[in-house]
This record gives structure tokens, sequence and C-alpha cells, in this order.
């Protein structure tokens, strides 16, 4: 009797692992980020449709980061910058909403973990995903803020 009664134990915890394990499935090239769902800083809901050529991915506090000069800078370079706020208690998440708020160009913010698991992570880098035409990641990138991010982007290498 008690045997099967960790048998059960032990097969919810195998499975709940799997599960897990299977819900945070990392991007990798050859992945179609088309279908990607956020809100930007607005509230407004923003599904990811092919068109856009470099998706930035952030975690507030692990890479510094300044914002672009030009408003319009992003756009002009066919990105959206996404930041995860999923490590920040609702208190830091509130505080990011109201600064993102404050941007002239749109951010989306992630705050399901899921979605957020999805992006692989270099301490004290952007991730940046590099789309073709019909939203497929041809590459993924880790770069510094500044001058290396304005170089991919920018075309140079």
């Amino acid at each position: 009797m008690q045997t099967s009664v960790i048998t059960r134990s032990l097969l919810g915890l195998v499975l709940m692992a799997v599960s897990f394990t299977a819900a945070a499935q990392v991007y990798k090239a050859g992945d179609s980020f088309v279908g990607f769902k956020a809100a930007d800083q607005h509230g407004a809901a923003f599904t990811f449709k092919a068109g856009t050529r470099f998706v930035i991915f952030d975690t507030p506090g692990e890479a510094p980061s300044e914002s672009p000069s030009d408003p319009k800078w992003l756009e002009k370079r066919n990105a959206i910058m996404v930041i995860n706020l999923t490590e920040f208690s609702a208190f830091k998440r509130r505080i990011a909403r109201s600064r993102a708020a404050e941007k002239a160009f749109q951010i989306l913010l992630v705050e399901d973990k899921d979605a957020a698991a999805k992006f692989p992570r270099q301490k004290d880098k952007f991730t940046v995903l590099l789309l073709d035409e019909q939203g497929k990641i041809t590459d993924i990138r880790f770069v510094t803020p500044g001058k290396e991010l304005q170089a991919l982007l920018s075309g140079d290498k």
C-alpha cells in the first residue's frame, strides 16, 4: 500500500518535471517567432507578425542599458524591444511599467514566466533574435548595449 503511494507520488513529480521542461523550450535558430504575444508599455495588446528583423530581449538589471536618443531608432531598424519583468516583485513591476510608459518608442513587457523562459540569456548582454522576412529566427546573438547593439542593428559586423 505504502509503495503504491510512493510510486504514484514519484510518477506525479516526473510528469510535472516533463511538463515544465516542455513549456520552457528556448528559442533557437529555425524556430518561428510569429504569434508571440505581449502587452506594450501602455497596455495595448501586441501579436508579432512577420516583417520585423530584430527582437531585442532585456532583463533589467542584467545589462546596463540606455534609451536611444531618437525615438524612431528601433522602428527605423525594423526592431522591437522586449523587456522581461518576470523577476520583479509587484512593486518593482509597477515602477518599471511607469518608466517604460514615459518612453516615446514601443516597448513590449513580458510578465509571463513561460514566455520569458523561451528567450536564451547571457549575463550582462541583450539577447537579439535575428529574423527573416517570414519571422523565422535565423540567428541569436548576445550583445552589449551601446555600440555593439548599434553595430548589429545597423548591419555592421
